[in-house]
Protein backbone atom coordinates (compact mmCIF):
# COMPACT_ATOMS: atom_id res chain seq x y z
CA UNK A 1 0.00 0.00 0.00
CA UNK A 2 3.02 2.28 0.18
CA UNK A 3 2.66 3.18 -3.49
CA UNK A 4 -0.82 4.52 -2.80
CA UNK A 5 0.59 7.25 -0.59
CA UNK A 6 1.53 9.16 -3.70
CA UNK A 7 -2.09 9.47 -4.72
CA UNK A 8 -2.68 12.33 -2.32
CA UNK A 9 -0.44 14.51 -4.47
CA UNK A 10 -2.41 15.60 -7.55
CA UNK A 11 0.67 15.90 -9.74
CA UNK A 12 1.62 12.32 -8.85
CA UNK A 13 -1.71 10.75 -9.77
CA UNK A 14 -1.25 10.87 -13.52
CA UNK A 15 2.41 9.94 -13.19
CA UNK A 16 1.37 6.88 -11.15
CA UNK A 17 -0.64 5.60 -14.07
CA UNK A 18 1.85 6.52 -16.82
CA UNK A 19 5.04 5.19 -15.29
CA UNK A 20 5.91 2.90 -12.40
CA UNK A 21 2.98 3.50 -10.10
CA UNK A 22 0.81 0.76 -11.56
CA UNK A 23 3.33 -1.93 -10.64
CA UNK A 24 3.48 -0.68 -7.05
CA UNK A 25 -0.28 -0.58 -6.83
CA UNK A 26 -0.44 -4.10 -8.26
CA UNK A 27 2.11 -5.29 -5.71
CA UNK A 28 0.00 -3.82 -2.91
CA UNK A 29 -3.07 -5.65 -4.22
CA UNK A 30 -1.16 -8.93 -4.55
CA UNK A 31 0.15 -8.56 -0.98
CA UNK A 32 -3.38 -8.03 0.33
CA UNK A 33 -4.61 -11.08 -1.55
CA UNK A 34 -1.77 -13.27 -0.26
CA UNK A 35 -1.91 -12.32 3.44
CA UNK A 36 -4.71 -14.76 4.45
CA UNK A 37 -2.83 -17.63 2.85
CA UNK A 38 0.34 -16.71 4.72
CA UNK A 39 -1.13 -15.80 8.12
CA UNK A 40 -4.17 -18.08 8.46
CA UNK A 41 -7.83 -17.60 9.36
CA UNK A 42 -7.29 -15.89 12.72
CA UNK A 43 -5.25 -13.06 11.26
CA UNK A 44 -7.59 -12.85 8.29
CA UNK A 45 -10.36 -12.17 10.81
CA UNK A 46 -8.26 -9.67 12.77
CA UNK A 47 -7.02 -7.78 9.74
CA UNK A 48 -10.49 -7.54 8.24
CA UNK A 49 -11.63 -5.78 11.43
CA UNK A 50 -8.68 -3.39 11.35
CA UNK A 51 -9.33 -2.66 7.67
CA UNK A 52 -12.87 -1.59 8.55
CA UNK A 53 -11.57 0.66 11.31
CA UNK A 54 -9.07 2.04 8.78
CA UNK A 55 -11.93 3.04 6.45
CA UNK A 56 -13.60 4.97 9.28
CA UNK A 57 -10.24 6.57 10.17
CA UNK A 58 -9.86 7.78 6.57
CA UNK A 59 -13.01 9.84 7.14
CA UNK A 60 -11.43 11.50 10.17
CA UNK A 61 -8.33 12.21 8.08
CA UNK A 62 -10.55 13.91 5.51
CA UNK A 63 -12.20 16.17 8.10
CA UNK A 64 -9.28 16.81 10.45
CA UNK A 65 -6.25 16.56 8.20
CA UNK A 66 -7.72 18.01 5.02
CA UNK A 67 -10.63 20.31 5.86
CA UNK A 68 -9.31 21.41 9.25
CA UNK A 69 -12.04 20.49 11.74
CA UNK A 70 -12.00 17.63 14.24
CA UNK A 71 -14.97 15.24 14.66
CA UNK A 72 -15.01 13.56 18.07
CA UNK A 73 -18.02 11.35 17.48
CA UNK A 74 -17.23 9.34 14.37
CA UNK A 75 -18.29 6.14 16.11
CA UNK A 76 -21.89 7.40 16.00
CA UNK A 77 -21.98 6.96 12.21
CA UNK A 78 -20.01 3.70 12.31
CA UNK A 79 -22.37 2.27 14.92
CA UNK A 80 -25.54 3.57 13.26
CA UNK A 81 -24.61 1.82 10.03
CA UNK A 82 -23.70 -1.34 11.93
CA UNK A 83 -27.14 -1.46 13.59
CA UNK A 84 -28.93 -0.70 10.32
CA UNK A 85 -26.91 -3.35 8.52
CA UNK A 86 -27.47 -5.90 11.27
CA UNK A 87 -31.23 -5.33 11.37
CA UNK A 88 -31.38 -5.54 7.57
CA UNK A 89 -29.46 -8.81 7.44
CA UNK A 90 -31.65 -10.34 10.14
CA UNK A 91 -34.86 -9.28 8.40
CA UNK A 92 -33.83 -9.91 4.76
CA UNK A 93 -31.25 -12.69 4.99
CA UNK A 94 -30.39 -13.92 1.46
CA UNK A 95 -33.07 -11.64 -0.03
CA UNK A 96 -32.38 -9.58 -3.20
CA UNK A 97 -33.45 -6.54 -1.17
CA UNK A 98 -30.01 -6.64 0.48
CA UNK A 99 -28.49 -5.24 -2.71
CA UNK A 100 -30.45 -2.04 -2.12
CA UNK A 101 -30.78 -1.89 1.67
CA UNK A 102 -27.15 -2.52 2.64
CA UNK A 103 -25.82 0.39 0.53
CA UNK A 104 -28.55 2.55 2.07
CA UNK A 105 -27.33 1.50 5.52
CA UNK A 106 -23.90 2.87 4.57
CA UNK A 107 -25.22 6.07 2.97
CA UNK A 108 -27.73 7.01 5.69
CA UNK A 109 -25.03 7.98 8.25
CA UNK A 110 -23.43 10.20 5.59
CA UNK A 111 -26.71 12.03 5.03
CA UNK A 112 -27.09 12.46 8.79
CA UNK A 113 -23.53 13.79 9.04
CA UNK A 114 -24.15 16.24 6.19
CA UNK A 115 -27.31 17.52 7.89
CA UNK A 116 -25.49 17.95 11.21
CA UNK A 117 -22.71 19.80 9.43
CA UNK A 118 -25.12 22.21 7.76
CA UNK A 119 -26.79 22.99 11.09
CA UNK A 120 -23.57 23.49 13.04
CA UNK A 121 -21.35 25.26 10.51
CA UNK A 122 -24.02 27.74 9.47
CA UNK A 123 -23.33 29.57 12.74
CA UNK A 124 -20.07 30.85 11.28
CA UNK A 125 -16.39 30.16 10.81
CA UNK A 126 -15.80 30.05 14.57
CA UNK A 127 -17.93 26.91 14.99
CA UNK A 128 -14.98 24.50 14.85
CA UNK A 129 -14.53 23.87 18.60
CA UNK A 130 -18.29 23.84 19.10
CA UNK A 131 -18.57 21.34 16.29
CA UNK A 132 -16.14 18.96 18.02
CA UNK A 133 -18.06 19.21 21.28
CA UNK A 134 -21.40 18.66 19.53
CA UNK A 135 -20.15 15.51 17.80
CA UNK A 136 -18.84 14.24 21.14
CA UNK A 137 -22.25 14.86 22.73
CA UNK A 138 -23.99 13.10 19.85
CA UNK A 139 -21.78 10.05 20.32
CA UNK A 140 -22.66 9.93 24.01
CA UNK A 141 -26.34 10.30 23.11
CA UNK A 142 -26.04 7.47 20.58
CA UNK A 143 -24.58 5.18 23.24
CA UNK A 144 -27.46 5.93 25.61
CA UNK A 145 -30.06 5.29 22.91
CA UNK A 146 -28.41 2.04 21.82
CA UNK A 147 -28.32 0.86 25.44
CA UNK A 148 -31.93 1.82 26.16
CA UNK A 149 -33.96 0.64 23.16
CA UNK A 150 -33.71 -3.07 23.84
CA UNK A 151 -36.61 -3.93 21.54
CA UNK A 152 -34.61 -2.61 18.56
CA UNK A 153 -30.93 -2.69 19.49
CA UNK A 154 -30.87 -5.52 22.00
CA UNK A 155 -29.85 -3.09 24.71
CA UNK A 156 -26.59 -3.62 26.59
CA UNK A 157 -26.21 -7.17 25.28
CA UNK A 158 -26.39 -5.96 21.70
CA UNK A 159 -27.92 -7.18 18.47
CA UNK A 160 -27.10 -10.87 18.15
CA UNK A 161 -27.39 -13.56 15.52
CA UNK A 162 -26.52 -11.36 12.56
CA UNK A 163 -25.88 -13.54 9.51
CA UNK A 164 -22.90 -12.95 7.27
CA UNK A 165 -23.10 -11.60 3.76
CA UNK A 166 -24.65 -14.22 1.47
CA UNK A 167 -21.88 -16.49 0.22
CA UNK A 168 -19.20 -14.41 1.99
CA UNK A 169 -19.54 -15.38 5.63
CA UNK A 170 -16.18 -17.13 6.12
CA UNK A 171 -13.17 -15.46 7.71
CA UNK A 172 -11.17 -15.35 4.49
CA UNK A 173 -14.13 -14.14 2.45
CA UNK A 174 -14.82 -11.40 5.00
CA UNK A 175 -11.14 -10.41 4.77
CA UNK A 176 -11.35 -10.01 1.01
CA UNK A 177 -14.55 -7.97 1.30
CA UNK A 178 -12.85 -5.63 3.80
CA UNK A 179 -9.74 -5.42 1.60
CA UNK A 180 -11.73 -4.44 -1.46
CA UNK A 181 -13.67 -1.89 0.58
CA UNK A 182 -10.44 -0.36 1.94
CA UNK A 183 -8.87 -0.14 -1.52
CA UNK A 184 -12.04 1.44 -2.90
CA UNK A 185 -12.09 3.96 -0.04
CA UNK A 186 -8.43 4.89 -0.60
CA UNK A 187 -8.93 5.33 -4.34
CA UNK A 188 -12.09 7.38 -3.82
CA UNK A 189 -10.35 9.62 -1.31
CA UNK A 190 -7.32 10.00 -3.59
CA UNK A 191 -9.65 11.15 -6.38
CA UNK A 192 -11.36 13.64 -4.06
CA UNK A 193 -8.01 15.01 -2.90
CA UNK A 194 -6.92 15.43 -6.51
CA UNK A 195 -10.16 17.17 -7.50
CA UNK A 196 -10.69 20.94 -6.98
CA UNK A 197 -12.94 20.07 -4.04
CA UNK A 198 -9.96 18.54 -2.23
CA UNK A 199 -7.84 21.61 -2.88
CA UNK A 200 -10.59 23.88 -1.55
CA UNK A 201 -10.76 21.77 1.62
CA UNK A 202 -7.01 22.19 2.07
CA UNK A 203 -7.30 25.94 1.41
CA UNK A 204 -10.15 26.58 3.85
CA UNK A 205 -8.32 24.71 6.62
CA UNK A 206 -5.52 27.26 6.25
CA UNK A 207 -7.33 30.48 5.37
CA UNK A 208 -11.12 30.18 5.40
CA UNK A 209 -11.68 33.90 5.05
CA UNK A 210 -9.75 33.99 1.78
CA UNK A 211 -11.76 31.06 0.36
CA UNK A 212 -14.98 32.90 1.24
CA UNK A 213 -13.71 36.01 -0.55
CA UNK A 214 -13.45 33.92 -3.72
CA UNK A 215 -17.19 33.23 -3.52
CA UNK A 216 -17.15 29.70 -2.10
CA UNK A 217 -19.58 28.67 0.64
CA UNK A 218 -17.09 27.32 3.17
CA UNK A 219 -19.79 26.16 5.56
CA UNK A 220 -21.26 23.93 2.86
CA UNK A 221 -17.80 22.72 1.87
CA UNK A 222 -17.17 21.59 5.44
CA UNK A 223 -20.60 19.98 5.66
CA UNK A 224 -19.86 18.03 2.46
CA UNK A 225 -16.55 16.84 3.93
CA UNK A 226 -18.30 15.72 7.11
CA UNK A 227 -21.01 13.99 5.08
CA UNK A 228 -18.43 12.07 3.04
CA UNK A 229 -16.61 11.08 6.24
CA UNK A 230 -19.97 9.79 7.49
CA UNK A 231 -20.29 7.65 4.35
CA UNK A 232 -16.81 6.20 4.99
CA UNK A 233 -17.74 5.39 8.59
CA UNK A 234 -21.10 4.06 7.40
CA UNK A 235 -19.52 1.75 4.82
CA UNK A 236 -17.19 0.36 7.49
CA UNK A 237 -20.04 -0.09 9.96
CA UNK A 238 -22.29 -1.77 7.40
CA UNK A 239 -19.58 -4.41 6.83
CA UNK A 240 -18.76 -4.66 10.54
CA UNK A 241 -22.14 -6.20 11.43
CA UNK A 242 -21.91 -9.29 9.16
CA UNK A 243 -18.19 -9.64 9.87
CA UNK A 244 -18.70 -9.76 13.65
CA UNK A 245 -22.20 -11.24 13.81
CA UNK A 246 -22.85 -8.96 16.79
CA UNK A 247 -23.38 -5.23 17.30
CA UNK A 248 -23.25 -3.77 20.82
CA UNK A 249 -23.61 -0.18 22.08
CA UNK A 250 -19.81 0.01 22.28
CA UNK A 251 -19.67 0.62 18.52
CA UNK A 252 -21.29 4.04 18.99
CA UNK A 253 -19.45 4.90 22.20
CA UNK A 254 -16.84 7.62 22.65
CA UNK A 255 -14.10 5.06 23.28
CA UNK A 256 -14.14 3.96 19.66
CA UNK A 257 -14.29 7.58 18.51
CA UNK A 258 -11.23 8.38 20.63
CA UNK A 259 -9.38 5.36 19.25
CA UNK A 260 -10.08 6.48 15.69
CA UNK A 261 -8.73 9.96 16.46
CA UNK A 262 -5.58 8.52 18.07
CA UNK A 263 -4.96 6.15 15.17
CA UNK A 264 -5.43 8.99 12.71
CA UNK A 265 -3.01 11.26 14.55
CA UNK A 266 -0.33 8.62 14.95
CA UNK A 267 -0.58 7.47 11.34
CA UNK A 268 -0.67 11.01 9.93
CA UNK A 269 -3.92 12.92 9.58
CA UNK A 270 -2.74 15.08 6.67
CA UNK A 271 -1.56 12.14 4.56
CA UNK A 272 -3.80 10.02 2.38
CA UNK A 273 -2.76 6.68 3.87
CA UNK A 274 -1.78 7.95 7.31
CA UNK A 275 -5.10 7.27 9.08
CA UNK A 276 -5.38 3.79 7.55
CA UNK A 277 -1.80 2.87 8.41
CA UNK A 278 -2.28 4.15 11.97
CA UNK A 279 -5.46 2.11 12.45
CA UNK A 280 -3.91 -1.09 11.07
CA UNK A 281 -0.55 -0.71 12.83
CA UNK A 282 -1.93 0.22 16.25
CA UNK A 283 -4.75 -2.30 15.86
CA UNK A 284 -2.26 -5.11 15.28
CA UNK A 285 -0.03 -3.98 18.15
CA UNK A 286 -3.00 -3.67 20.49
CA UNK A 287 -4.25 -7.12 19.54
CA UNK A 288 -0.85 -8.64 20.22
CA UNK A 289 0.23 -6.71 23.31
CA UNK A 290 -2.91 -5.84 25.25
CA UNK A 291 -3.13 -9.26 26.95
CA UNK A 292 0.63 -9.73 27.22
CA UNK A 293 1.59 -6.32 28.61
CA UNK A 294 -0.47 -4.90 31.47
CA UNK A 295 0.61 -1.30 30.81
CA UNK A 296 -0.16 -1.30 27.10
CA UNK A 297 -2.74 1.54 27.33
CA UNK A 298 -0.16 3.74 29.05
CA UNK A 299 2.39 2.94 26.34
CA UNK A 300 -0.20 3.81 23.70
CA UNK A 301 -0.90 7.16 25.41
CA UNK A 302 2.81 7.96 25.59
CA UNK A 303 3.22 7.01 21.92
CA UNK A 304 0.34 9.31 20.98
CA UNK A 305 1.86 12.25 22.90
CA UNK A 306 5.32 11.62 21.44
CA UNK A 307 4.04 11.48 17.86
CA UNK A 308 1.96 14.64 18.29
CA UNK A 309 4.95 16.54 19.74
CA UNK A 310 7.73 15.18 17.55
CA UNK A 311 5.93 14.26 14.32
CA UNK A 312 2.90 16.55 13.83
CA UNK A 313 2.25 14.92 10.45
CA UNK A 314 2.36 11.44 12.00
CA UNK A 315 4.44 8.48 10.96
CA UNK A 316 3.38 8.76 7.32
CA UNK A 317 4.48 12.40 7.29
CA UNK A 318 7.86 11.51 8.78
CA UNK A 319 8.37 8.84 6.12
CA UNK A 320 7.34 11.29 3.41
CA UNK A 321 9.97 13.81 4.58
CA UNK A 322 12.63 11.09 4.44
CA UNK A 323 11.62 10.23 0.87
CA UNK A 324 11.37 13.86 -0.31
CA UNK A 325 14.97 14.09 -1.68
CA UNK A 326 14.25 11.13 -3.96
CA UNK A 327 11.09 12.57 -5.47
CA UNK A 328 10.91 14.41 -8.76
CA UNK A 329 8.38 16.99 -9.76
CA UNK A 330 5.89 15.82 -12.35
CA UNK A 331 5.80 17.51 -15.71
CA UNK A 332 3.38 20.39 -15.95
CA UNK A 333 0.27 19.27 -17.81
CA UNK A 334 -0.99 21.17 -20.83
CA UNK A 335 -3.18 24.11 -19.86
CA UNK A 336 -6.89 24.30 -20.69
CA UNK A 337 -8.63 27.58 -21.45
CA UNK A 338 -10.93 28.49 -18.58
CA UNK A 339 -14.49 29.55 -19.40
CA UNK A 340 -15.66 33.11 -18.95
CA UNK A 341 -16.80 34.20 -15.53
CA UNK A 342 -20.44 33.35 -14.86
CA UNK A 343 -22.89 36.25 -14.81
CA UNK A 344 -23.51 37.25 -11.22
CA UNK A 345 -25.68 40.30 -11.14
CA UNK A 346 -23.37 42.89 -12.66
CA UNK A 347 -24.02 44.23 -16.11
CA UNK A 348 -22.34 42.24 -18.85
CA UNK A 349 -19.14 43.83 -20.10
CA UNK A 350 -18.88 46.47 -17.41
CA UNK A 351 -19.48 47.47 -13.83
CA UNK A 352 -22.78 48.19 -12.18
CA UNK A 353 -23.35 51.22 -10.03
CA UNK A 354 -22.21 50.87 -6.42
CA UNK A 355 -24.27 52.93 -3.97
CA UNK A 356 -23.74 53.20 -0.23
CA UNK A 357 -26.68 55.01 1.34
CA UNK A 358 -26.62 56.29 4.95
CA UNK A 359 -24.98 53.14 6.33
CA UNK A 360 -24.40 52.83 10.08
CA UNK A 361 -22.14 50.10 11.47
CA UNK A 362 -21.67 49.70 15.19
CA UNK A 363 -19.67 47.20 17.26
CA UNK A 364 -20.71 47.34 20.88
CA UNK A 365 -20.76 51.00 21.88
CA UNK A 366 -18.37 52.04 19.10
CA UNK A 367 -19.85 53.44 15.89
CA UNK A 368 -17.59 52.38 13.05
CA UNK A 369 -19.51 53.91 10.14
CA UNK A 370 -21.79 56.88 10.76
CA UNK A 371 -24.34 57.56 8.05
CA UNK A 372 -21.81 56.83 5.31
CA UNK A 373 -22.97 57.59 1.76
CA UNK A 374 -20.86 56.92 -1.35
CA UNK A 375 -21.66 56.54 -5.03
CA UNK A 376 -19.53 54.99 -7.78
CA UNK A 377 -21.19 55.16 -11.20
CA UNK A 378 -18.63 54.26 -13.87
CA UNK A 379 -15.59 52.07 -14.48
CA UNK A 380 -12.66 54.02 -13.07
CA UNK A 381 -10.00 53.92 -10.37
CA UNK A 382 -11.20 55.48 -7.13
CA UNK A 383 -9.05 56.09 -4.08
CA UNK A 384 -10.46 55.95 -0.56
CA UNK A 385 -8.30 57.97 1.81
CA UNK A 386 -8.49 59.28 5.36
CA UNK A 387 -6.61 59.13 8.66
CA UNK A 388 -6.30 55.90 10.63
CA UNK A 389 -9.67 54.94 12.12
CA UNK A 390 -11.62 56.83 9.46
CA UNK A 391 -13.52 53.67 8.48
CA UNK A 392 -11.84 52.77 5.18
CA UNK A 393 -11.23 49.05 5.79
CA UNK A 394 -14.53 48.87 7.69
CA UNK A 395 -16.24 50.12 4.53
CA UNK A 396 -14.71 47.22 2.60
CA UNK A 397 -15.75 44.80 5.36
CA UNK A 398 -19.30 46.13 5.16
CA UNK A 399 -19.39 45.83 1.37
CA UNK A 400 -18.19 42.20 1.51
CA UNK A 401 -20.64 41.17 4.24
CA UNK A 402 -18.18 40.82 7.11
CA UNK A 403 -19.63 43.76 9.08
CA UNK A 404 -23.43 43.94 9.32
CA UNK A 405 -25.06 47.32 8.78
CA UNK A 406 -27.42 48.50 11.52
CA UNK A 407 -29.20 50.81 9.10
CA UNK A 408 -28.90 52.07 5.56
CA UNK A 409 -28.12 49.99 2.49
CA UNK A 410 -25.33 49.22 0.04
CA UNK A 411 -26.32 48.15 -3.46
CA UNK A 412 -24.27 46.75 -6.32
CA UNK A 413 -26.44 46.92 -9.39
CA UNK A 414 -29.83 45.58 -8.33
CA UNK A 415 -28.49 43.57 -5.39
CA UNK A 416 -28.49 44.69 -1.77
CA UNK A 417 -25.10 43.74 -0.29
CA UNK A 418 -26.30 44.20 3.28
CA UNK A 419 -28.72 41.27 2.96
CA UNK A 420 -26.39 38.63 1.50
CA UNK A 421 -23.76 36.37 3.07
CA UNK A 422 -20.14 37.10 2.06
CA UNK A 423 -19.71 34.24 -0.42
CA UNK A 424 -22.82 35.27 -2.36
CA UNK A 425 -21.68 38.90 -2.41
CA UNK A 426 -18.35 37.91 -3.94
CA UNK A 427 -20.11 35.84 -6.63
CA UNK A 428 -21.80 39.01 -7.89
CA UNK A 429 -18.51 39.98 -9.51
CA UNK A 430 -16.57 41.46 -6.60
CA UNK A 431 -12.92 40.79 -5.81
CA UNK A 432 -10.86 41.85 -2.83
CA UNK A 433 -7.24 42.17 -1.78
CA UNK A 434 -6.49 42.57 1.92
CA UNK A 435 -4.12 45.02 3.60
CA UNK A 436 -1.92 42.19 4.91
CA UNK A 437 -1.26 39.62 2.14
CA UNK A 438 -3.83 36.84 2.50
CA UNK A 439 -2.70 33.80 0.52
CA UNK A 440 -2.60 30.05 1.11
CA UNK A 441 0.93 29.84 2.44
CA UNK A 442 1.29 26.06 2.49
CA UNK A 443 -0.10 25.59 -1.02
CA UNK A 444 1.86 26.03 -4.21
CA UNK A 445 1.71 29.18 -6.31
CA UNK A 446 -0.11 27.16 -8.98
CA UNK A 447 -2.76 26.05 -6.47
CA UNK A 448 -3.23 29.62 -5.20
CA UNK A 449 -3.79 30.86 -8.74
CA UNK A 450 -6.05 27.91 -9.63
CA UNK A 451 -8.44 28.67 -6.75
CA UNK A 452 -8.60 32.29 -7.90
CA UNK A 453 -9.39 31.24 -11.48
CA UNK A 454 -12.25 29.01 -10.26
CA UNK A 455 -13.85 32.02 -8.56
CA UNK A 456 -17.09 32.82 -10.35
CA UNK A 457 -16.46 30.20 -13.05
CA UNK A 458 -17.53 26.93 -11.39
CA UNK A 459 -20.78 25.18 -10.59
CA UNK A 460 -20.84 22.80 -7.57
CA UNK A 461 -20.29 19.60 -9.56
CA UNK A 462 -17.41 21.18 -11.49
CA UNK A 463 -15.41 20.85 -8.27
CA UNK A 464 -15.28 17.08 -8.85
CA UNK A 465 -13.42 17.47 -12.15
CA UNK A 466 -9.61 17.20 -11.72
CA UNK A 467 -9.10 18.83 -15.13
CA UNK A 468 -10.00 22.20 -13.58
CA UNK A 469 -6.51 22.29 -12.07
CA UNK A 470 -5.23 22.89 -15.62
CA UNK A 471 -7.43 25.91 -16.29
CA UNK A 472 -5.64 29.01 -17.50
CA UNK A 473 -6.70 32.48 -18.64
CA UNK A 474 -5.09 35.16 -20.80
CA UNK A 475 -4.84 37.36 -17.72
CA UNK A 476 -2.91 34.67 -15.85
CA UNK A 477 -0.51 34.33 -18.75
CA UNK A 478 -0.06 38.09 -18.94
CA UNK A 479 0.58 38.35 -15.18
CA UNK A 480 3.11 35.51 -15.36
CA UNK A 481 5.01 37.42 -18.06
CA UNK A 482 5.09 40.50 -15.86
CA UNK A 483 6.03 38.51 -12.74
CA UNK A 484 7.92 35.33 -13.74
CA UNK A 485 7.80 33.87 -10.20
CA UNK A 486 4.05 33.30 -10.72
CA UNK A 487 4.93 30.60 -13.27
CA UNK A 488 6.97 28.63 -10.70
CA UNK A 489 4.21 26.07 -10.17
CA UNK A 490 5.90 23.91 -7.51
CA UNK A 491 7.07 26.70 -5.19
CA UNK A 492 4.89 27.28 -2.12
CA UNK A 493 3.54 30.69 -1.18
CA UNK A 494 5.34 30.35 2.18
CA UNK A 495 8.65 30.62 0.32
CA UNK A 496 7.82 34.04 -1.12
CA UNK A 497 8.99 37.38 0.20
CA UNK A 498 6.49 39.90 1.55
CA UNK A 499 6.54 41.83 -1.71
CA UNK A 500 5.99 38.68 -3.76
CA UNK A 501 3.06 37.72 -1.53
CA UNK A 502 1.53 41.14 -2.13
CA UNK A 503 1.84 40.63 -5.86
CA UNK A 504 0.54 37.04 -5.64
CA UNK A 505 -2.58 38.17 -3.78
CA UNK A 506 -3.10 41.02 -6.25
CA UNK A 507 -2.84 38.50 -9.09
CA UNK A 508 -5.36 36.24 -7.33
CA UNK A 509 -7.79 39.15 -6.96
CA UNK A 510 -7.42 39.98 -10.65
CA UNK A 511 -7.81 36.42 -11.96
CA UNK A 512 -11.48 36.32 -11.00
CA UNK A 513 -11.86 39.26 -13.43
CA UNK A 514 -14.28 41.05 -11.07
CA UNK A 515 -16.36 44.04 -12.08
CA UNK A 516 -15.74 45.65 -8.69
CA UNK A 517 -12.23 45.30 -7.30
CA UNK A 518 -11.46 46.34 -3.72
CA UNK A 519 -7.74 46.85 -3.04
CA UNK A 520 -6.57 47.61 0.50
CA UNK A 521 -3.09 49.21 0.33
CA UNK A 522 -1.85 47.02 -2.55
CA UNK A 523 1.63 48.57 -2.51
CA UNK A 524 2.34 48.29 1.24
CA UNK A 525 5.86 46.97 1.82
CA UNK A 526 6.88 47.15 -1.84
CA UNK A 527 10.01 48.79 -3.20
CA UNK A 528 9.66 51.85 -5.47
CA UNK A 529 10.23 49.66 -8.52
CA UNK A 530 7.64 47.10 -7.38
CA UNK A 531 5.20 49.91 -6.57
CA UNK A 532 5.52 51.36 -10.08
CA UNK A 533 4.93 47.90 -11.55
CA UNK A 534 1.82 47.36 -9.39
CA UNK A 535 0.41 50.75 -10.40
CA UNK A 536 0.91 49.76 -14.02
CA UNK A 537 -0.82 46.38 -13.45
CA UNK A 538 -3.82 48.00 -11.72
CA UNK A 539 -4.27 50.43 -14.60
CA UNK A 540 -3.89 47.66 -17.16
CA UNK A 541 -6.36 45.36 -15.35
CA UNK A 542 -8.92 48.15 -15.02
CA UNK A 543 -8.77 48.71 -18.78
CA UNK A 544 -8.92 45.00 -19.56
CA UNK A 545 -11.89 44.19 -17.32
CA UNK A 546 -13.73 47.55 -17.51
CA UNK A 547 -14.02 47.30 -13.73
CA UNK A 548 -14.53 49.79 -10.96
CA UNK A 549 -11.40 49.69 -8.81
CA UNK A 550 -11.52 51.14 -5.30
CA UNK A 551 -8.13 51.50 -3.63
CA UNK A 552 -7.46 52.30 0.02
CA UNK A 553 -4.17 54.16 0.19
CA UNK A 554 -2.20 56.47 2.51
CA UNK A 555 0.58 57.41 0.11
CA UNK A 556 -0.60 60.60 -1.59
CA UNK A 557 2.03 60.35 -4.32
CA UNK A 558 0.53 56.98 -5.25
CA UNK A 559 -2.99 58.45 -5.07
CA UNK A 560 -1.96 61.17 -7.50
CA UNK A 561 -0.70 58.54 -9.95
CA UNK A 562 -3.71 56.24 -9.67
CA UNK A 563 -6.90 58.05 -8.82
CA UNK A 564 -9.52 59.24 -11.27
CA UNK A 565 -11.56 60.36 -8.25
CA UNK A 566 -10.86 60.54 -4.51
CA UNK A 567 -13.20 59.97 -1.53
CA UNK A 568 -12.05 61.21 1.88
CA UNK A 569 -13.47 59.55 5.02
CA UNK A 570 -13.35 60.87 8.55
CA UNK A 571 -14.93 59.29 11.65
CA UNK A 572 -16.92 56.87 9.52
CA UNK A 573 -18.48 59.55 7.29
CA UNK A 574 -17.74 61.07 3.91
CA UNK A 575 -15.76 64.27 4.37
CA UNK A 576 -15.05 65.22 0.75
CA UNK A 577 -14.78 63.83 -2.74
CA UNK A 578 -13.60 64.97 -6.16
CA UNK A 579 -10.41 65.04 -8.16
CA UNK A 580 -7.02 64.88 -6.47
CA UNK A 581 -6.59 68.62 -6.91
CA UNK A 582 -10.04 69.35 -5.47
CA UNK A 583 -9.39 67.21 -2.41
CA UNK A 584 -5.95 68.72 -1.80
CA UNK A 585 -7.45 72.20 -1.91
CA UNK A 586 -10.32 71.34 0.45
CA UNK A 587 -9.99 73.16 3.80
CA UNK A 588 -11.84 70.44 5.75
CA UNK A 589 -9.43 67.82 4.42
CA UNK A 590 -6.45 69.99 5.34
CA UNK A 591 -7.83 70.38 8.87
CA UNK A 592 -8.15 66.63 9.33
CA UNK A 593 -4.72 65.77 7.95
CA UNK A 594 -2.70 68.74 9.18
CA UNK A 595 -4.64 69.63 12.30
CA UNK A 596 -5.39 73.23 11.27
CA UNK A 597 -8.41 75.09 12.66
CA UNK A 598 -11.59 74.62 10.73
Amino acid sequence: MRGLERLHRPERFGQLVRFGGVSKFALAVVALLALPQLLGDFWAYQLSLFFLYAIAALGIGLCWGRAGFLPLGQALFFGLAAYLSGLTLIAFDASPWLLLLLPLAAIAPGLLAFGIGLLVFRRGRESGPYFSMITLALSLLGFQLASSFESVTGGFNGLRGIPGLPGLDGYVEAYYVASVALLAAVLALAWLYRAPLGLLWAALSRNERRVTMFGFDTNRLKAVAFGISGVFAGAAGALYAPQQGLVTPQVVAFVLSADLVIWTAVGGRSRLLGPALGAILLGVLTSELRTRFAWWEIVLAVLFIAVVLLFPDGLAGALARLMRPFRRHARTAEAIAAPARRAGGAQAGGASTLCVEAVDVQIGAVRILDGLSLRFERPAIYCLIGPNGAGKTSTFNMLTGELPARSGDARFGVHSLTRLPPHRIMRLGIGRKFQIPSVFAELTIADNLAIAIWSGRTAPFDLLRPSLRRWSTPMQQALSRRYPFLADAHRTAAELSHGERQILELAMALLGEPRLLLLDEPCAGLSPGETAAVIDVIRWAARQTHAMVIVIEHDMSLVRQLADEVFVLHNGSLLAHGSVADVQANDAVKAVYVGAAK
